[in-house]
């Protein structure tokens, strides 16, 4: 089994809460959440990395999904951020942690996926989902728990906010 990238994976989940990555209410009603880049004041446009659609179940489950897909990284051109127009953007606010590990867990195995045969990458899931992360963090970060309470409830409740 490769130990790669696990360091990496763990240096994400220690990291979590340092990295911008905010949770945004778009004008059409849905939810997002991507790595905030850059601001550019003159058009009134964010630079976001990794958009994700934060969906949620009948039962309070959250999933992820791509949102808009941008272009592989290449030897010689970064991937280019995608632009999120001021305007179209109803509320924002810093993701909760426990909401952020799941943004990079996401975009992490997507990242993994293909470069993996089937069988190494199902291992990887399995190890990932068996990840105790509250064990890892819970003494440090108390706020966990009360945060994704109430981003839960404004997931349920979007119009009484």
């Amino acid at each position: 089994m490769n130990v790669e990238w696990k360091a990496i994976f763990d240096a994400l989940m220690d990291g979590a809460d340092d990295i911008n990555i905010l949770s945004y209410r778009l004008s059409d009603g849905s939810y997002i959440m991507a790595e905030e880049m850059d601001y550019d004041a003159h058009f009134d446009v964010l630079f976001l990395d990794l958009p994700v659609l934060i969906k949620q179940g009948r039962r309070g489950n959250i999933s992820l999904e791509k949102w808009m897909f941008q272009p592989e990284f290449e030897e010689d051109i970064p991937a280019q951020p995608i632009e999120l127009q001021c305007n179209k953007i109803v509320a924002k606010t810093e993701a909760p942690v426990s909401l952020k590990r799941d943004y990079l867990k996401y975009n992490f195995l997507d990242k993994l996926h293909g470069t993996f045969d089937e069988d190494e990458f199902q291992t990887i899931l399995d190890e990932i989902h068996s990840y105790d992360l509250d064990k890892k963090d819970s003494s440090s970060d108390i706020t966990i728990d009360p945060l994704m309470k109430a981003y839960l409830k404004r997931l349920k409740y979007p119009d009484k906010n």
